[in-house]
């Protein structure tokens, strides 16, 4: 059986932990793809929680920023990352994707087969970062993307494929529509383009029980949010690491996710959705592109703005039933999207 490994040359780190969906995805590349591959996850130190033994390639160095000692540690996980699978197949995560690219153009001599995970075209806005991708791009054998536009930028093959792939595999404990703690929720990395602080404005010192729980981008936005939330018993504000048990079972305690998705959220893929939905729990959110599937299936409900949608109509188990019904419905359009992706690197 071929070896495929899904590669985190960056593996950043805050606080000495992995934060984000970089060690999710690797998970799930082993579940949706371990039947058709050997799937070995490539990392930094910061791995070495979720992986082990011969399913697990460390890389040297995890990193903390964009300095050029991180920069150098990036290029010397590429330099052991492309020797240990000279032969086999490659799948970059985007993680400091642009240095990635001088990476792959200075140290990849296409022994292997390799893909390249892009949510967006962000990586390629500017001239100089369209100059770094150039290096890299004709040694690119493909890449997966969330739609169209973002494969057709990229002047490559692609294969367009969701952030996860619904994998068939569930360990989630089903909370009782009367028993959840939160009307609604925001979990996940907070940062100014998911609308967090308006959220939370529009719903303080309501009878809608409301948890943001994850860490903020910046100590501005934890203050904004601080303050926002003060005195406002509804609300259940929990900032900071959230592990991952607790990351799922926040979703499972909440009726519905919402999402107020702006500026690059409203168009790139979020694998937050996903998260959402595999954990059984519907979608309310801006109307936008990223989001618009959760329309197109019934998975929730999407508005126009925050200040005229009245959540209280969606407050009702009829409701809520019918929209866990349509997310167990799109989970099986999943099983093309495995046969799509398997396809697409195999060839």
């Amino acid at each position: 059986m071929n070896k495929l490994y899904i590669a985190d040359v960056g593996s950043f780190v805050h606080n000495g932990r992995s934060t984000g969906h970089y060690i999710p995805l690797a998970q799930n590349y082993i579940d949706v793809l371990s039947g058709a591959f050997d799937v070995i996850v490539a990392g930094g130190p910061s791995y070495r929680e979720s992986f082990h033994g011969e399913q697990f390639l460390e890389l040297p160095y995890d990193t903390q920023g964009t300095g050029w000692k991180d920069r150098i540690h990036l290029f010397k996980n590429c330099i052991k990352l492309f020797k240990s699978a000279k032969g086999e197949c490659i799948v970059l995560q985007q993680s400091s994707i642009v240095t990635a690219f001088i990476g792959i153009g200075l140290f990849f001599r296409k022994k292997s087969k390799l893909f390249v995970i892009e949510y967006s075209s962000s990586s390629i806005n500017s001239s100089i970062k369209r100059l770094f991708y150039k290096l890299a791009k004709n040694k690119i054998d493909g890449i997966l993307c969330p739609n169209e536009e973002v494969g057709k930028a990229f002047g490559r093959p692609y294969c367009v494929i969701p952030d996860y792939i619904y994998a068939g595999i569930t360990n989630t404990t089903v909370v009782p529509y009367d028993e959840k703690k939160y009307d609604l929720c925001i979990v996940g990395r907070i940062a100014p383009e998911k609308g967090s602080a308006e959220v939370a404005r529009k719903y303080a010192n309501s009878n809608i029980r409301l948890l943001i729980a994850g860490r903020p981008q910046s100590k501005e936005l934890g203050d904004e949010l601080k303050t926002v939330c003060k005195g406002s018993s509804n609300i259940d504000l929990r900032l900071g690491f959230i592990e991952r048990e607790d990351y799922e079972r926040y979703f499972r305690e909440s009726r519905y996710s919402i999402l107020n998705y702006q500026r690059e959220y409203s168009i790139r893929s979020s694998g937050v959705v996903f998260d959402t939905l595999f954990n059984g729990v519907p979608v309310i959110g801006k109307r936008c592109k990223a989001l618009q599937f959760i329309e197109d299936y019934g998975c929730g409900k999407l508005y126009d703005c925050i200040e005229d949608f009245d959540i209280e109509e969606f407050l009702s188990q009829d409701m809520f039933k019918q929209f866990i019904e349509n997310i167990e419905a799109y989970k099986t359009s999943h099983v093309q999207y495995k046969k799509t992706l398997e396809s697409f690197i195999k060839n």
